[in-house]
């Protein structure tokens, strides 16, 4: 995990001006993600998530509009890309979010996609070569399977709200979808039944 390695190479990944991680945005955040941000800023997701266009077949596209839309939700980016990264007078890229961030964002460099420990490559980051050794190993480990389990979770989320939002005779947008986001998060952590409506 990023926050788990020595400090001088977290110092050096820190201090990387060429990395465009963080200039692109989080990649795969959850909704496990989303809510946690949320109850830590005490701000709705729709004040700092945006959408963009779900590519066919993609298992978090979410259904808006009576189904005549689907999107991906994402963090918003800003000026400098994440809208939660803070650009220093040295040109470095910090998260402001810290241990808030999304847990692809929090174990980067290594890769959350298929579930194990990988270094993925950063383009254009010329300060060093990175390797699952800079990471520290069981948090690497622990970290990469609490986000499969969000994963899951999340990918059940976009079914379950798609379903629902295909039998509903309401223009549901995205702020509808977080808010059933936000219950089925609820519901979750307390063992509660699914929720089985959406309301505009």
């Amino acid at each position: 995990m990023l926050s788990d390695q020595s400090p001088s190479a977290r110092a050096q990944w820190q201090a990387c001006r060429a990395k465009t991680r963080c200039a692109r945005g989080a990649r795969y955040v959850t909704g496990a993600d989303i809510v946690r941000i949320s109850r830590t800023l005490a701000l709705e997701p729709w004040h700092f998530t945006q959408t963009a266009p779900a590519v066919a077949g993609d298992p978090t596209g979410i259904v808006l509009d009576k189904g005549r839309r689907r999107v991906f939700l994402k963090l918003a980016n800003a000026t400098n890309g994440c809208v939660f990264a803070i650009r220093t007078p040295s040109g470095a890229t910090c998260c402001g979010l810290g241990d808030v961030a999304p847990i692809s964002c929090r174990i980067f460099p290594a890769d959350t996609e298929n579930g194990a420990p990988a270094i993925r490559p950063e383009p254009g980051c010329d300060c060093r070569e990175w390797t699952l050794e800079d990471l520290d190993r069981g948090a690497l480990i622990r970290a990469t399977r609490a986000w499969s389990a969000d994963r899951d979770h999340w990918l059940e989320v976009v079914a379950r709200w798609n379903k629902l939002a295909a039998e509903s005779d309401e223009e549901l947008d995205i702020k509808d979808f977080q808010r059933y986001l936000l219950e089925a998060q609820s519901a979750r952590e307390t063992g509660a039944e699914w929720p089985e409506e959406v309301t505009a």
